[in-house]
């Protein structure tokens, strides 16, 4: 496929494996004219072998991408579960407003809390509220409806309101750690009404 009349860079496999095979390759690239180089880009099929290349590393970082991907979605997943299994951790952890007794029980700080909130005089007005639904309820789902109550349905007077945030910025705790300890004193006068 070489036109007659043009030097063409050949090595043999000794050239190539001999001690001297740098001195015979710059031998040989002296003897290449310009013909020959141009002659490599005219060649159609240098330029099929430089685009099946460049084909073959699109796709190799195509697919190297794609796991590196997976592998950084997979990282993520990962660190969420484990992100969620902290804060379930977390949230099983007992508050200091709570003693982790059977059953639940404030502690001196849930005492002070309570006092300050009159967490025993609310609960005494929300009793009788919930009281019909949990008839005949063993304790622990009346603990349950309690925490769940106080959690997610009681809206607080604004008079109420105004005493939980600073009871929890005074004791280092938060929002929902006060409202545990109203849902105590609420289990404890349901319990006493079923009595």
């Amino acid at each position: 496929m070489v036109p007659a009349g043009t030097r063409v860079l050949v090595l043999t496999f000794g050239e190539l494996a001999g001690a001297r095979w740098c001195v015979a390759a710059a031998r040989k690239l002296e003897v290449m004219d310009a013909t020959a180089v141009s002659d490599l880009f005219t060649n159609p099929w240098v330029w099929v072998g430089l685009l099946v290349a460049l084909v073959g590393a699109v796709f190799a970082l195509g697919q190297w991408k794609g796991r590196v991907d997976a592998d950084r979605a997979s990282f993520k997943e990962f660190m969420k579960e484990v992100r969620d299994d902290i804060k379930e951790i977390l949230r099983r952890l007992p508050s200091h407003t709570l003693a982790g007794d059977s059953p639940l029980q404030l502690t001196e700080c849930g005492k002070a809390i309570s006092e300050r909130l009159g967490a025993a005089a609310l609960a005494q007005e929300i009793a009788p509220r919930l009281q019909p639904q949990l008839k005949e309820k063993p304790p622990y789902e009346i603990q349950e409806k309690c925490f769940d109550y106080v959690r997610h349905e009681y809206e607080p007077p604004d008079e109420v309101d105004s005493l939980i945030k600073p009871c929890a910025y005074d004791h280092g705790i938060d929002r929902g750690q006060v409202l545990d300890v109203l849902a105590v004193e609420l289990r404890d006068k349901l319990l006493a009404i079923q009595r």
